[in-house]
């Protein structure tokens, strides 16, 4: 009788310890986030699908929201940007970044919002797009309108500057990469093309043999905040995480990106 008792007490303490606050405490959300394969300067580094040990400001930017969320964890994936999207619509992974806003977008994913409109308070970083052309072009870019849309510009596939360009009657020719779009003004089979210059800045640095002629072209095409965006799934299994993460990364972008990106600058220069 009295072992029997013993049995019962053990086997109580242990379902106690089992669900004390403590241990719920420590339950653990996996957050699997995607980003491109190919380096976007200082944000992402190395064209290659592995997560290298210095991977790139957003990234560890990123990272630090397990410091940041008690209880999550992040994995990382790198696919072309193209795959990223469509395993963020499909739920195969719970995040990407850096993401941009554009209105096709939110039927494939969340992005943080405030009084219904997207907040970009909760940004993740700010990235302006440049032309880049071979010197004496004349393209006719004021700012807002191209005076002749007669053009043919390259930008990278699924990138939302692609449906900027078209919006304002230029032809596009969409490329894999960022140093595809370069190459091909080189051989002159486009009249210009459309870059994130934090990207196309650091490629021109990096070559300046057989990229020494191309020169950016001001002002900007557009300048836009980008995002963490989340899946439809992971939003709606986690609503309250979900704003917890999109808080964090707003004040991590205040906080830390700037300090992150500095080596990598430097390194650069």
């Amino acid at each position: 009788m009295k072992a029997c008792l013993h049995a019962v007490l053990a086997l109580a303490l242990s379902t106690l310890l089992l669900w004390s606050p403590a241990r719920i405490g420590h339950a653990e959300t996996v957050l699997h986030v995607a980003y491109e394969d190919k380096t976007q300067f200082p944000y992402y580094m190395g064209d290659t699908q592995k997560v290298l040990e210095r991977p790139g400001a957003a990234v560890e930017l990123v990272k630090l929201l397990e410091e940041r969320v008690p209880g999550l964890r992040i994995k990382f994936s790198r696919y072309p940007w193209k795959r990223c999207l469509a395993v963020l619509e499909t739920g195969q992974v719970d995040g990407i970044f850096n993401a941009s806003y554009n209105d096709a977008r939110t039927r494939i994913g969340e992005y943080p919002r405030e009084n219904g409109q997207v907040d970009p308070s909760r940004r993740l970083t700010t990235i302006s797009y440049h032309l880049y052309a071979l010197p004496n072009a004349e393209l006719g870019w004021n700012g807002e309108l191209f005076a002749d849309p007669d053009l043919e510009i390259g930008a990278p596939l699924g990138y939302s500057i692609v449906n900027d360009l078209e919006n304002l009657g230029v032809s596009v020719l969409k490329v894999r990469s960022s140093r595809q779009s370069l190459q091909l003004l080189v051989a002159k089979r486009v009249d210009a093309v459309a870059l994130q210059s934090v990207t196309a800045d650091f490629l021109l640095s990096k070559n300046p043999g057989p990229l020494a002629d191309i020169v950016r072209i001001d002002p900007p095409l557009k300048t836009k905040p980008y995002y963490l965006m989340l899946s439809r799934q992971f939003k709606a299994a986690n609503p309250e995480l979900a704003e917890q993460i999109w808080n964090a990364i707003g004040e991590l972008r205040e906080e830390k990106l700037e300090a992150l990106a500095q080596p990598y600058l430097s390194e650069s220069g």
